[in-house]
């Protein structure tokens, strides 16, 4: 008959290596949809997050308004060509991609991070960067290519949607459609620096500036108008 002290003790080490593989394990089991191969798809649906509808604007608008505007949403895959390099933004994953060629010297997908939890629209800076606004999550981030870094990561509520660069005065200019507002971001330095913000037409889906002057036009999504501002 066996002592109490001659039973085998379970080793509290391999009892902690046990959990934590056990944890591993469901937790990637949880991040991947069923039979994916896909370590960026992250739900069993995808779906591109859309623009935040706005509340009315009732506040005085700066510059000058025009009756109109209107919106197409676009491609689920958007390309640019960054430091001479072709990436994409894939709205539906969420994900920045540098392309590169097979063996066949066909395109295809390289390396490829998470740009938050909804990335919507982008536009490339003169850094060599690929700046990104996600919808969901409510932040600006800024990527590098070959290799694919991330940047920048800055805070930015109220639903940021559209985005336009002035490369001249290096603002990246991005609508937040849940306040119908433009914020301009410095993002020359180490981390973005808010200069500007404006109240705008209502449904502001999206912007452009131009070049020369830095003129801003914040076009609405539904017919609120097509406002142009001087910062």
């Amino acid at each position: 008959m066996l002592e109490d002290h001659d039973v085998p003790q379970e080793d509290p080490i391999l009892r902690r290596l046990a959990a934590l593989l056990l944890t591993t394990a469901t937790l990637a089991a949880c991040g991947q949809s069923e039979g994916s191969q896909d370590p960026l798809q992250v739900a069993e649906t995808l779906e591109a997050a859309k623009p935040a509808r706005s509340p009315a604007q009732n506040a005085s608008l700066p510059g000058q308004v025009t009756p109109g505007g209107g919106f197409t949403e676009g491609d689920t895959t958007l390309k640019f060509q960054v430091n001479g390099r072709n990436v994409e933004l894939d709205r539906l994953r969420s994900a920045v991609f540098e392309m590169t060629t097979d063996d066949k010297g066909a395109e295809t997908r390289g390396a490829g991070l998470r740009a938050g939890d909804g990335a919507t629209n982008a536009v490339p800076d003169r850094f060599g960067r690929l700046l990104v606004v996600d919808t969901r999550g409510g932040e600006f981030i800024a990527f590098s290519v070959n290799p694919l870094i991330m940047r920048q990561r800055y805070p930015v509520p109220g639903s940021p949607y559209g985005i336009a660069y002035d490369a001249k005065r290096d603002i990246a200019w991005i609508t937040l459609t849940e306040r119908n507002e433009v914020v301009g971001l410095n993002v020359a330095g180490g981390e973005p620096a808010e200069k500007f913000r404006f109240a705008t037409v209502r449904q502001p889906n999206t912007v452009s500036v131009d070049q020369e002057t830095g003129r801003v036009t914040v076009t609405s999504g539904d017919n609120g108008g097509i406002q142009v501002i001087s910062p």
